[in-house]
């Protein structure tokens, strides 16, 4: 093994994760660092090598949505009944944020649900921070994208592959829950591949959970909104991005110039090296603190 391999795996070693106490959640955060080794050893010859992506279940992560809220518009607009607690005593905010994350007080796992934040694409690493500093700063690596985001952990029919797409560049990242966690990965350099989107998948699994959590006995509390209120567009004000998703043509199948495919049996909260002569990932799967 090269001296910078053996250096980057003893950088993983050190800044490996703390053991988190052991509970039923499903969730977990993945963070990401694809990187480029810019110093090959040896004389290895890499011929173009060909990529199928047709039969593979893939989705792309969301961008987080911005969006202003109306607070007059929608306190004007509730109706309670046989409520106790006046109106200035509500937090509307919180009201709406505890209506998207759809906290239950108890399920069946005796954790909340927080489906409103799945698979939603963060630039910001929490585990993997200073390992990414430290390689950022050595001459032989090349970081070319970082990312984290939070999912469920499904089984290995229903969970789909998350496809990032990074310049030519990309990776797919299926985790699965068999007896034990699994990772399976496919990296690749100078490859133009696009996949679906499938936001339409994503809502399914969302709901899916949410049907799962809810315990036998739920109190039904009733607030009533105007319905006028909901013909208007007055209450929700989206800021719309600057570069908005446009229909893409599907690429599936084709050849990339560098590949790396592995799977493997994983153990949550510990950092994981998936490494190839010329691409490397560094890949984190931990509980969720949310």
């Amino acid at each position: 093994m090269s001296l910078p391999r053996i250096v980057l795996l003893s950088l993983i070693c050190i800044f490996n994760l703390p053991s988190f106490s052991e509970n039923n959640t499903s969730e977990y955060i993945i963070e990401v660092i694809f990187f480029e080794h810019l110093e090959i050893i040896g004389n290895e010859k890499f011929d173009p090598e060909p990529l199928n992506l047709n039969d593979l279940k893939t989705i792309s992560l969301l961008n987080e949505p911005r969006i202003i809220i109306d607070k007059k518009k929608i306190t004007e607009s509730f109706e309670y009944h046989d409520m106790s607690i006046g109106l200035d005593q509500l937090n509307i905010e919180q009201m709406i944020e505890n209506q998207n994350d759809v906290y239950v007080s108890k399920t069946k796992s005796d954790k909340k649900i927080n489906t409103s934040k799945w698979y939603i694409k963060q630039e910001y690493l929490n585990q993997l921070d200073n390992i990414f500093r430290r390689l950022d700063r050595r001459k032989e690596y090349r970081i070319l994208h970082k990312l984290s985001w939070l999912q469920p952990a499904l089984n290995q029919h229903d969970s789909p592959f998350v496809h990032e797409v990074f310049a030519n560049n990309g990776f797919l990242i299926k985790l699965y829950q068999s007896r034990y966690l699994h990772l399976d990965v496919i990296g690749y350099l100078d490859g133009y591949l696009n996949t679906d989107k499938n936001k339409e998948m994503i809502k399914e699994i969302k709901l899916d959970a949410l049907q799962e959590s809810i315990p036998e006995n739920v109190v039904n509390h009733k607030i009533e909104i105007n319905p006028q209120l909901l013909e208007t567009d007055e209450i929700f004000i989206t800021t719309k991005d600057s570069n908005p998703d446009e229909l893409e043509q599907l690429i599936k199948n084709g050849e990339v110039k560098y590949l790396i495919k592995e799977e493997r049996r994983i153990f949550k909260n510990e950092s994981h090296y998936f490494d190839h002569p010329k691409i490397g990932l560094i890949i984190s799967v931990y509980d969720s603190p949310l």
